[in-house]
């Protein structure tokens, strides 16, 4: 399948911020650093925390909302009910792959030309421009694979991975058309809903302590499909992500030139940024801001 979309002078490019309770104060120090997120129209905030909530906590940290738009996760669940599908009993990764499936729907749900779906642990600090003459810019982690992902692309889309690097980067872009070509593919190919096409045809794989005894498992990243369908779809253009990944706060310190992005790796979230929810904002929030500021600046 071959085909690019035609630069058009009123392209709608969004960002959409997929916003669980946990990472808003995540999103109140990524979104400091938004400028350098280059071409984006207006950003939508997909949650299922209240509107009435979160508006005065951004406006807290100095976020100007009047660019953004508000879908509340119910949505989802009442337009797309075959999210619930993708939790398993028994799964000791909870809902993880219940939450791929609404990121999935809401790229089907809204209306765009491109968007670039972020997960608000991660922010560039290197201009980063999602549509780039006119073609996407997807970021990669160059020469980088998940083996747990193995097996998903031939099962699902029976195509082979596209390329040796990876989308995992929280930051990926998408055409709408790509994503209304998959639906239409998806449906052809498995001859059931979109949704259930995909996880039906997960591979499983099996657990080990202590996580499991050899109970199958299905491993997947709607990243690594969308990214990969893409280049199937058509050409695409890459620019690298060099993450600096800090599991613990003290950490950030030791940030160096060498990376173009943050990203929170703090396995303990109680260890991570927290709010102080009484005052509406989070902990330690100045120092934060300030010291990634000096350190990108030197």
């Amino acid at each position: 399948m071959h085909g690019v979309m035609a630069q058009r002078s009123n392209m709608s490019i969004v960002r959409i911020v997929f916003l669980a309770r946990y990472r808003i104060p995540h999103a109140c120090l990524t979104m400091q650093f938004d400028h350098y997120l280059e071409g984006v129209d207006r950003t939508v905030i997909a949650t299922p925390v209240p509107k009435q909530e979160l508006w005065p906590i951004f406006e807290r940290h100095g976020i100007d909302t009047s660019g953004f738009d508000y879908v509340n996760d119910e949505i989802i669940y009442q337009h797309y009910p075959e999210v619930n599908n993708w939790v398993f009993a028994g799964d000791y990764r909870g809902w993880w792959l219940r939450q791929q499936a609404i990121k999935l729907a809401y790229l089907d749900y809204l209306d765009y030309d491109v968007a670039v779906m972020h997960d608000p642990d991660t922010f560039m600090v290197e201009p980063y421009r999602c549509w780039k003459d006119g073609q996407l810019n997807m970021l990669i982690l160059p020469d980088t694979t998940h083996g747990s992902y193995d097996g998903v692309l031939p099962a699902v889309l029976g195509i082979p991975r596209q390329t040796p690097h990876c989308f995992v980067t929280e930051l990926v872009a998408v055409m709408k058309q790509d994503c209304v070509n998959l639906k239409q593919y998806l449906q052809a190919r498995h001859n059931c809903h979109w949704l259930d096409a995909i996880i039906d045809h997960v591979p499983g794989m099996p657990t080990v302590p202590p996580w499991g005894n050899g109970e199958l498992v299905k491993w997947f990243s709607e990243y690594e499909l969308l990214g990969n369908w893409a280049m199937y779809c058509h050409p695409v253009l890459t620019q690298p992500q060099c993450r600096f990944e800090y599991d613990n706060l003290d950490k950030i310190g030791n940030y160096t030139q060498d990376y173009n992005c943050f990203a929170d790796a703090i396995p303990d979230l109680s260890q991570s940024l927290q709010m102080d929810w009484q005052a509406g904002r989070v902990k330690d929030f100045d120092y934060y801001k300030t010291l990634i500021n000096t350190l990108i600046a030197q």
